[in-house]
């Protein structure tokens, strides 16, 4: 193939067939390429051989979606001369439609301006792509999203936006560096454009999560491309502890099309539920969002709305449960748990808004609300004479944003509540993220006297690491190993022996979710002494909490400081840093 002549020597023309795929340039765009027309095909496997890999997606999308839109485009893309050599081409284009009703062709010229664009390049580069990996940015996948859902709007097309999140990828930092990390990432972005049409968009949105937009695009063949995609995951393998481990993701896609009018930021949160929802069901799975998903957006959202509004008038509610001795039922303390009294819905159990509160940032408000009344309640039960101790659950984010052990020496200061009287429960499932801020704030509360106990242990994955890592003086024993431990000889091995490395570590242990007289009496007979659960007492209002003890056993003094201190470890015990 040869081309045709050109006037200006760094300025060539060219032209695309969009029937056919048959392209034309002349010889000044062969020159600026630094190829020959005898033995180069400008076709779009070849040009991408030539053009910048950094480069290449910003010049494809921006020429496909010139053809899609009808719209002019201008385009800065790097070529790689075969000496190796760079140079800085700028493109402009434009659509010409087939006045016989054919797709039409594209026109344009091509110009050679290295050494005129300079820091203003390298600016626009940064400003648009993701340094490690090359792919687009957040800020700028959202404006091609956008352009996406304008073409499909007007030409009645569909097609799918996909979330993508490796899985396990916090192992591989915690195992091998964020080094290996990082040289991971690139490697999946070159798996992931593997499998990808040159009229997607691949980007890469931060940490280990990638955005891809397919343009006239069906769901059928939105599931397909995520399976493909899976696929190509598995020829990155990374080596951990010795062995090759294959690269998993979960993907979520959310589909759009010409009938409704999403916006660029919904389509991310709706393929970001979805594929949260797609990680919930195991590693390499992809979900669809769907009506299902939609109806529980739109409910989170107003709740959302109305949390906060609960927030500013505080709005919530304290009940207590008492935690019980085994052994002759006094009641050593109680587990504050909050309540939201909602306008209309009434009393709200905390798994309905927690949650919530959490995503949108108003958890360390509803925190501070609670340590504060629950200590309130705790010195009140003190000046009666009935030192119990009271149990509060906090939030990761909120031991880090409010500064935790300031606030709590302050509030105890302030109400006269010995430290001892305060345990703080944490949720394994809470901390599986990066630990060490935690870690330092939870000992800064230890040291002070406040006791740390682990919430839920067993109902994750992660139970023994944590357990080298925080600073604990309590395990409370997850209520679906209580629930079996009359019919399951599993689950009353599994409780002998957090039993056991309890007494061995020095932590106190407390059963929770106790409902019948026989898993009392298993717990017992495997030398469980504290308990929790509604065969004593449900949650209650503190006016309606009877401190009296459980009814079946004999009750010394309510608060009995004998029961008190099994909260914390034996004498003699150092407990585990």
């Amino acid at each position: 193939m040869t081309g045709f002549s050109d006037p200006l020597a760094d300025h060539g023309s060219w032209q695309h067939d969009l029937a056919t795929g048959d392209t034309q340039w002349s010889d000044a765009v062969y020159r600026l390429h630094g190829v020959s027309p005898d033995n180069f095909a400008p076709t779009a496997e070849e040009v991408e051989k030539v053009v910048h890999p950094d480069d290449f997606q910003r010049y494809r999308e921006a020429f496909y979606a010139a053809a899609a839109t009808g719209a002019p485009f201008t385009v800065q893309h790097r070529v790689v001369w075969p000496d190796g050599s760079l140079r800085t081409l700028l493109a402009r284009g434009a659509h010409l439609s087939d006045p016989n009703g054919g797709p039409g062709r594209m026109v344009g010229t091509t110009q050679d301006v290295t050494g005129r664009i300079g820091t203003d390049e390298q600016l626009w580069h940064l400003a648009n792509n993701d340094p490690l990996t090359g792919l687009f940015n957040r800020r700028r996948f959202l404006e091609e999203l956008d352009r996406e859902l304008a073409v499909a709007r007007r030409s009645g097309t569909h097609g799918a936006v996909l979330m993508l999140d490796l899985d396990r990828f916090k192992e591989i930092n915690d195992s091998l560096g964020h080094m290996a990390g990082d040289s991971l990432l690139p490697r999946v972005a070159v798996a992931l454009r593997s499998r990808l049409r040159v009229t997607d968009t691949l980007a890469r949105l931060g940490g280990d999560e990638f955005a891809i937009v397919l343009p006239a695009c069906s769901q059928d063949n939105a599931r397909r491309v995520a399976l493909d995609l899976l696929e190509a995951l598995g020829t990155a393998s990374v080596r951990i502890a010795g062995r090759e481990r294959p690269v998993s993701a979960s993907i979520g896609i959310a589909p759009f099309g010409s009938s409704d009018h999403p916006s660029a930021d919904a389509l991310l949160v709706e393929s970001d539920l979805a594929m949260y929802r797609a990680k919930g069901q195991g590693p390499g799975r992809y979900e669809i969002f769907d009506e299902e998903m939609r109806a529980a957006l739109a409910a989170r959202v107003a709740i959302e709305a109305e949390l906060r509004d609960a927030v500013e008038v505080s709005a919530f509610e304290l009940h207590y449960q008492p935690i019980t001795s085994v052994a002759n039922g006094t009641i050593v303390g109680c587990e504050a748990l909050v309540r939201w009294r909602h306008p209309t819905r009434g009393l709200l159990a905390p798994d309905l808004f927690i949650p919530v509160a959490e995503e949108y940032g108003l958890i360390s408000a509803i925190g501070e609300w609670v340590l504060e009344e629950a200590c309130a309640m705790a010195a009140t039960w003190q000046s009666r004479g009935r030192n119990l101790s009271i149990s509060v659950n906090v939030a990761p984010q909120q031991i880090i944003e409010c500064d935790l052990p300031a606030l709590v020496a302050e509030t105890l200061e302030r109400l006269g509540l010995p430290a001892e009287r305060l345990c703080l429960e944490v949720t394994e499932t809470s901390l599986l993220h990066d630990t060490s801020p935690l870690v330092r704030s939870l000992e800064s509360l230890r040291e002070m006297g406040v006791r740390i106990a682990m919430d839920d242990f067993g109902g994750g994955s992660s139970s023994l690491g944590l357990l080298r890592m925080l600073p604990l003086d309590v395990i409370k024993i997850d209520r679906m190993f209580v629930s079996g431990i009359q019919d399951r000889s599993e689950d009353r091995a599994i409780i002998a022996a957090v039993i056991s490395m309890a007494d061995e570590l020095g932590l106190g242990v407390i059963a929770e979710g106790v409902e019948t007289e026989q898993q009392h009496r298993k717990l017992k007979e495997l030398g469980c002494n504290l308990c929790q659960g509604f065969l004593y007492a449900p949650p209650k209002p503190a006016d309606e909490l009877h401190l009296d003890g459980h009814s079946g056993a004999a009750q010394p003094d309510v608060g009995d400081p004998v029961m008190i201190r099994e909260f914390t470890p034996p004498a003699g015990v150092v407990a585990k840093a």
